[in-house]
C-alpha cells in the first residue's frame, strides 16, 4: 500500500476549507494542517486542525516529508502569485488537484499548485505553468498555452493555439477564440466573447468583448457581492 502524501494547506478561507474537501473526498492525500501569514492567525485551530503561522512551517514540518497546497482565491489577483512565491521561497514542492471527474489528455503538461474540477476537457498539447484554477466545465482547446496565476471560472472556453499569460481573471461562461493572446493581468468580464488580442492589466467586457478599463496600479480586484 502507498504512502499517503502529506499536504499543509496554506490559506484559511472558503476556498481552503473547499481544497481541504476536495483532497480528502477524491485523493490519497492526507490534509495535516493549514497554515496564514502571521497577521491573519487568530487561533490554533481550522477545519479541526493545526493553524500555524507561516514562520513556524519549517520547524514543524520539514520540506522532504510535506508539501504545500496554496489556497488562494481571486479577490486579489496579485496575492496568487505573492503566496506561491513566498512558500516556494521556502522551499516546499506544491500539489496539484485534479478532479477524478476531469478530462486530460495524457500529452497535457502541468506545472505545480493547479486546480482541475470537475468537468473539465483539456484537450491534447496544452501546456499549464503553475498555481492556476480551472473551474468546473471548462473546455481548454488543443494548443493552448495558460502561464500562471490565473484563475477561469466554470463554463469558459478557451480556443486552440491561445495563450493566457500571467495573472489573467477569465469570468463565468466566456469564450476565447482561437489564436488570442490574452495578456498578462487581464480581466474578462463573464459571458463575454474574445476575438481580438488584449492588452495588459486591461478589463474587457462585452460580445464582442471591448476594453472598459485598466487596472496597472491596483491589480484585479474582485469584489464579492453580498
Amino acid at each position: 500500500m502507498s504512502k499517503k502524501e502529506k499536504i499543509i494547506i496554506y490559506g484559511k478561507g472558503d476556498f481552503a476549507k473547499l481544497m481541504k474537501y476536495n483532497f480528502e473526498r477524491y485523493s490519497e492525500c492526507e490534509i495535516v494542517a493549514f497554515c496564514v501569514d502571521n497577521d491573519f492567525k487568530d487561533s490554533d485551530q481550522f477545519c479541526n486542525l493545526p493553524l500555524i503561522s507561516i514562520d513556524e512551517l519549517p520547524n514543524k514540518y520539514n520540506q522532504s516529508e510535506y508539501k504545500i497546497f496554496v489556497a488562494v482565491g481571486y479577490s486579489n489577483m496579485r496575492n496568487r502569485k505573492i503566496m506561491y512565491e513566498k512558500i516556494k521561497t521556502l522551499g516546499y514542492t506544491c500539489v496539484n488537484y485534479i478532479s477524478p471527474k476531469a478530462i486530460i489528455d495524457p500529452t497535457v503538461k502541468i506545472g505545480e499548485n493547479n486546480v482541475i474540477l470537475d468537468g473539465v476537457i483539456i484537450e491534447p498539447f496544452v501546456e499549464i505553468g503553475d498555481n492556476n484554477i480551472i473551474w468546473s466545465g471548462c473546455i481548454i482547446c488543443h494548443n493552448v498555452t495558460i502561464l500562471s496565476h490565473c484563475f477561469i471560472a466554470a463554463q469558459s472556453l478557451i480556443g486552440g493555439f491561445s495563450v493566457i499569460k500571467n495573472n489573467c481573471f477569465i469570468g463565468f461562461n466566456s469564450t476565447i477564440v482561437q489564436n488570442i493572446i490574452v495578456e498578462d493581468e487581464t480581466l474578462v468580464g463573464a459571458k463575454s466573447l474574445v476575438l481580438n488580442n488584449t492588452e495588459k492589466y486591461s478589463k474587457y467586457y462585452g460580445i464582442p468583448a471591448r476594453k472598459i478599463s485598466q487596472h496597472e496600479y491596483e491589480g484585479i480586484k474582485i469584489i464579492k457581492k453580498d
